[in-house]
């Protein structure tokens, strides 16, 4: 099960931060909350924090690319915190990690879409 604690506003970045697993069952529900996350947001940068996601499957991974999509139509840039351990691995298996921008903190997000 996944949950989504209250997205943050800093700046020119919102910050939605995900806590468990998303998966076939719950990236449904997550593709819509982010979308309209973003609908409302008057950001310039997006960053989904990971750090506390214990699993992610290929759904969570089309959210995200979803995601991706709808920010880069609005002139805006996503950013996300890789999630810690087996989880991140996906990234890399699936090459999302060469479309994806990924952080190892949300600190360092942060700072690349301060700049960037």
């Amino acid at each position: 099960m996944v949950k989504m604690t209250p997205f943050e506003d800093l700046r020119s970045s919102r910050i939605v931060t995900l806590h468990g697993e998303v998966d076939a069952f719950t990236a449904p529900a997550l593709r819509l909350e982010l979308e309209r996350l973003i609908e409302s947001a008057t950001v310039s940068t997006f960053v989904i924090d990971l750090a506390a996601v214990t699993f992610l499957d290929s759904s969570a991974l089309g959210a995200f690319v979803g995601a991706l999509r709808l920010l880069r139509e609005r002139g805006a840039t996503l950013r996300i915190v890789e999630p810690q351990g087996a989880a991140a691995r996906i990234f890399a298996h699936t090459g999302l990690d060469e479309v994806l921008a990924l952080y190892p903190t949300r600190e360092l997000a942060l700072k690349s879409g301060e700049s960037g």
